[in-house]
C-alpha cells in the first residue's frame, strides 16, 4: 500500500512556514510507548530522538556510551539505544536510535539506516508531498 503524505510545518519553525516531510511514528521499548512526528531525512544516517523521548521510553540514556556527532551547523553529543521498535502506518520495525543531548524536546528524525531500509520513499517537492510504500518482508 502506498501512503501519500502532505508536507507539514517543521516543528519549532512554524512561524517561518517551512514545510517538510514528516511522519507520525510511535516508538516502543517493552511496555513503554511514545508517539511523535519524525522528519524523514535522506541525509541522516540513523534515527535521532531527544532525551525527553528517550526518558518517556524508559531508556536510561545517561548510562549509554557518549559519542560526538557532527552536522553542518556544528557538533552534538549523543548516545545510541539499540533494538527499539518503531511503528509507522501499522508497519513495525526495529532500529537503533541516537539520543541527542540538548536538542528540542520532541525532536525526532528517521534516516537512511532505518525508515529508508523499510520502505520506498519518493519525494515530490513541487507538490509538497511524499509517498511511502513499505516493503513486504514476509
Amino acid at each position: 500500500m502506498i501512503h501519500t503524505i502532505k508536507y507539514s510545518l517543521l516543528p519549532g519553525f512554524e512561524r517561518t512556514g517551512v514545510l517538510a516531510p514528516i511522519l507520525p511514528v510511535t516508538f516502543i521499548n517493552g511496555k513503554y510507548e511514545m508517539s511523535s512526528f519524525a522528519l524523514v531525512d535522506s541525509g541522516a544516517e540513523y534515527g535521532l530522538i531527544s532525551t525527553i523521548i528517550a526518558e518517556a521510553l524508559n531508556i536510561d540514556w545517561i548510562k549509554l556510551p557518549k559519542k560526538q556527532g557532527f552536522t553542518a551547523s556544528g557538533s552534538f553529543v549523543y548516545h545510541t539505544a539499540k533494538n527499539i521498535e518503531a511503528e509507522v502506518f501499522g508497519h513495525n520495525f526495529r532500529l537503533s536510535l541516537n539520543i541527542a543531548e540538548g536538542i528540542n524536546a520532541f525532536k525526532c528524525i528517521l534516516g537512511r539506516n532505518d525508515i529508508f531500509k523499510q520502505a520506498k520513499i519518493t519525494f515530490e517537492g513541487c507538490k509538497n508531498q511524499f509517498y511511502i510504500e513499505f516493503r513486504n518482508l514476509n
